[in-house]
């Protein structure tokens, strides 16, 4: 004897089809968001062959000096994946993706999926590998020490929005009880938004705060998507990406310094040899 068939109504049928829409829509937006911060990787690693010219070039006649200094860290990584071919490491990082397994691709060598970052091996959560072969990794990341000659106008501005990022990705290490990713987003959303147009003239200080503009739209929409404690985990890494790629783009200051602004660094190996499995 056939089954029933159940009976769907006009209404049902029009939910399901906004439902549909709003999980496309939210899949669109990630994918798009994920290609602006890819791009504006890339240019802040290319900003390296302009060097520190892109840090003092402020319009102001009168200039003020400043230390600044992006200290040394030793991050502890799980790796899902390593690839030579960048369209590989999209490929696995897209399939990771739907599976609910957000991450990062962190290229020195060769281009290494991440999926979580912590400062200790003991705070790296395990789980963050979704029951998927993966490993851990340690990344050291230079201590880079600047000298900024700016306008005196512009000189408070250069110096919070080159620390932003690894302020942010400290606050990010934090559990959602201690200062929940919302309130995070939120108060970078409002600080990007207001240096974006702020000091057009420079270019490092432009693209880095459009870097993180782009970063809040990214995390609005996995928060949309993923769990609380994925999506913590995708901020820390994504986030822990920006400072990764600011130390690139300063190092390369390194080859072409001036006397009114310089940069130099304790360099250190981009990722260590030694590959340790998760416990």
């Amino acid at each position: 004897m056939p089954g029933r068939r159940r009976h769907i109504s006009t209404r049902q049928r029009r939910e399901r089809m906004q439902r549909a829409r709003r999980r496309m829509v939210l899949f669109a937006a990630v994918l798009v968001c994920l290609a602006l911060m890819s791009s504006l990787w890339e240019r802040l690693a290319a900003m390296a062959r302009t060097g520190m010219q892109a840090v003092q070039a402020f319009a102001s006649v009168q200039a003020g000096e400043a230390e600044l200094t992006l200290p040394a860290k030793e991050i502890y990584a799980l790796q899902m994946g390593v690839f030579d071919s960048g369209e590989s490491a999209e490929r696995e990082r897209q399939r990771l993706y739907a599976l609910g397994i957000p991450c990062m691709v962190w290229q020195r060598e060769q281009m290494r999926l991440v999926s979580a970052v912590a400062l200790t091996r003991e705070d790296l959560p395990a789980d963050a590998a979704g029951g998927q072969d993966a490993y851990v990794i340690t990344d050291n990341w230079p201590e880079v020490s600047l000298r900024l000659s700016v306008g005196e106008a512009e000189l408070a501005d250069v110096q919070a929005m080159l620390c932003m990022p690894d302020h942010l990705f400290d606050r990010l290490l934090q559990s959602e009880a201690e200062e929940p990713l919302g309130q995070i987003v939120q108060q970078a959303k409002e600080a990007a938004q207001k240096a974006v147009p702020a000091h057009p003239e420079n270019a490092l200080y432009t693209q880095l705060a459009q870097s993180l503009a782009n970063w809040c739209i990214l995390m609005e929409n996995a928060m949309a998507q993923l769990d609380a404690p994925t999506v913590r985990r995708y901020a820390s890494v994504s986030m822990g990406t920006l400072c990764r790629e600011l130390r690139i783009a300063l190092l390369g200051s390194t080859d072409q310094q001036s006397p009114e602004s310089t940069a130099s660094a304790q360099r250190t190996p981009s990722t260590a040899a030694d590959v340790m499995p998760p416990a």
